[in-house]
């Protein structure tokens, strides 16, 4: 007898739980003053929503659309304002990112940029782990994670593939076609030798992945998040170039924090034999110059990041309606328009490569933004607030810490996305009923979201590098809890030091 699945107990579950909130709406607004009844009724709504999130019951972005249904169903909010929050500019600038990103790759300029950094760093263990970490991070703050990490992982194979003597180790059996993906090594192209470097270099793509995309406000969605919800609840425009400031430094100093701690607790160590030092250079030699379409998709998203820099100086005092979204879209558009070969017709970008769009994503941010709403329009947020003072807790250091270990844990059973949405406006709150710095608050929990290091299932990129069939779980999970340490240092220090410096 098959024993029932996560998704097969979240089915039920979602809709029981939110019935049930439903029927003693009445007692629980009468029982705590400080919760009303549009509030247990978004409570309820949000139960649902958080545990299909949660237990896949059904696909995400399906579970997305929920908001759109139960809101106005229940009363919390109209189905316009629900739906407006699938529209808002923040969505358009991933939009637009988005589809920059996959010019980028349609045209194969990341393996370029991923190999010329790896073949910088020379062959020792931590300097082909620095290579391989700084590039992946790099890419990350400008495409999707997992598009890095299904780039990175099989020029990894392909190094560890040349590194023999390395520490020994159980050999590794990988999935059909990974091996395919090894080239210049007379061993078994579908097993590797398991080696502390191997798994630093696997586990060091995919945390790089995830720390990576705090640089840039387009790198990982809950960035967005905070965003979105400091425009919307704060009348507060965090644009590309501040987030930047903020953002790309702790990207740097997260990675060598990460990049550290693997040494320290992994120990890789390798040896490579003579004549095979440079698999990257030999690879970065193979692809030749620069085509046509690398050149000019590299000129379009640097006037596109030019622009993103420098509208608060240039572009604001001339059109002040202009915003980040503006200008992604606008690269979007141009990706279609840019020609690679005039007389074929053939341009940077066509709609068949476009619908591989994240389209998910985008539908998960809207939902998020809906749930923020929702949360300060039945005062959700207020009396978590209240309830957080209520029990003493009003130091700054303290609460940041909380909310930070809190989100670190939830993020690697649920989307970064959902935990951001649902964290971001209580953190205002919350900042509000102490007198802090709402900002503080919120990029705590934005960056928290994107430190998921234990569990495959916690991002993409774990997921990539798992199915790899390079490491076991407990071994990520090992590992994994000393780098969100780490994390959870990097982020404290960023958020109560290092973000009043930048924003003020």
């Amino acid at each position: 007898m098959r024993l029932p699945s996560r998704a097969d107990i979240g089915r039920p579950l979602g809709p029981l739980l939110f019935v049930a909130i439903l029927l003693g709406r009445d007692g629980v607004a009468s029982a705590i003053p400080m919760v009303s009844e549009p509030a247990v009724s978004a409570l309820a709504c949000t139960a649902w929503i958080v545990i299909w999130w949660v237990t896949e019951a059904v696909p995400i972005p399906v579970t997305s659309l929920l908001p759109v249904v139960l809101f106005p169903t229940t009363g919390v909010l109209d189905v316009t304002e629900t739906t407006t929050a699938y529209g808002d500019p923040i969505v358009f600038l991933l939009l637009g990112g988005f589809l920059l990103a996959l010019a980028v790759e349609r045209t194969g300029l990341h393996e370029r940029v991923s190999l010329f950094v790896i073949a910088s760093v020379g062959v020792s263990a931590p300097g082909l782990l620095l290579g391989f970490m700084a590039a992946t991070a790099l890419l990350s703050m400008w495409i999707s994670n997992t598009a890095t990490a299904m780039l990175m992982v099989p020029i990894a194979i392909a190094v560890i593939s040349q590194t023999y003597r390395v520490t020994p180790g159980p050999r590794v059996d990988l999935p059909d076609g990974v091996g395919d993906l090894v080239h210049d090594t007379d061993e078994d192209p579908n097993a590797l030798p398991a080696t502390r470097f191997g798994i630093a270099l696997m586990l060091g793509i995919a945390y790089a992945a995830s720390v990576g995309g705090v640089g840039t406000l387009i790198g990982s969605p809950p960035n967005a998040v905070l965003a979105g919800v400091a425009e919307s609840q704060l009348g507060v425009d965090v644009g590309f170039f501040e987030w930047m400031q903020f953002g790309l430094p702790v990207a740097i100093v997260g990675t060598l924090a990460v990049w550290a701690t693997l040494l320290v607790v992994l120990r890789p160590t390798v040896e490579v034999e003579p004549g095979r030092e440079a698999v990257a250079a030999h690879k970065l030699a193979a692809l030749g110059p620069a085509s046509a379409g690398e050149r000019r998709v590299a000129a379009l998203f640097g006037l596109v990041a030019l622009g993103w820099l420098t509208r608060p100086f240039l572009i604001t005092p001339v059109f002040p309606a202009v915003t980040d979204a503006t200008i992604a879209i606008a690269g979007g558009i141009a990706a279609f328009l840019v020609p690679v070969n005039v007389r074929r017709r053939e341009f940077l970008h066509d709609w068949e490569y476009a619908l591989r769009l994240p389209w998910g994503v985008l539908l998960l941010l809207g939902a998020g933004f809906a749930l923020a709403r929702a949360f300060q329009r039945t005062g959700i947020d207020r009396a978590t607030a209240d309830l957080i003072t209520a029990v003493g807790l009003t130091e700054l250091l303290g609460l940041v810490l909380l909310l930070v270990v809190t989100v670190v844990v939830l993020t690697n059973v649920t989307s970064n996305t959902a935990t951001a949405s649902v964290f971001s406006p209580i953190a205002i709150a919350v900042a509000g009923s102490i007198g802090a710095p709402p900002l503080t608050l919120m990029a705590a929990v934005a960056l928290a979201a994107s430190f998921a290091f234990v569990l495959p299932v916690a991002t993409a990129p774990n997921a990539i590098v798992f199915g790899s069939g390079y490491l076991t779980i407990p071994e990520m999970a090992r590992v994994g809890a000393a780098v969100s340490v780490v994390g959870i240092a990097v982020i404290v220090v960023a958020v109560v030091w290092w973000l009043p410096v930048v924003w003020g």
